[in-house]
């Protein structure tokens, strides 16, 4: 069952698989992306794209997810990308020197 705290948006186009999450990526939330993430990879997804724009909060639980999400995707054979937060968002992978361990893509317009 999802946690009030966040949903998740599942969006696919070809091989590109976009998780768009809103809310709060937290200790009690992680392991809805954790899943989701597993579910995307494991349904040939060639690009996870995770699309942070609409979190709200994201704490240690949430970094490590995301870093989860890429090794699912390393062990599919598929890339991850991800689209930048609000500026707190953002400042947590900076803090934790993740910004350039990550690919960070520049947001549609």
């Amino acid at each position: 069952m999802p946690h009030p705290g966040l949903s998740v948006k599942a969006e696919s186009e070809g091989r590109r698989h976009t998780l768009v999450l809103a809310g709060e990526l937290d200790l009690a939330t992680a392991p809805e992306l954790d899943a989701m993430t597993e579910q995307a990879c494991a349904n040939g997804a060639g690009e996870l794209v995770l699309d942070l724009r609409e979190l709200t909060f994201i704490d240690s639980t949430g970094l490590r997810a995301i870093l989860r999400a890429r090794e699912h995707c390393e062990a599919h054979s598929c890339e991850l990308f991800l689209t930048p937060g609000p500026p707190a968002v953002q400042r947590l992978f900076e803090l934790t020197g993740l910004l350039e361990r990550l690919a960070f893509l520049e947001p549609p317009v």
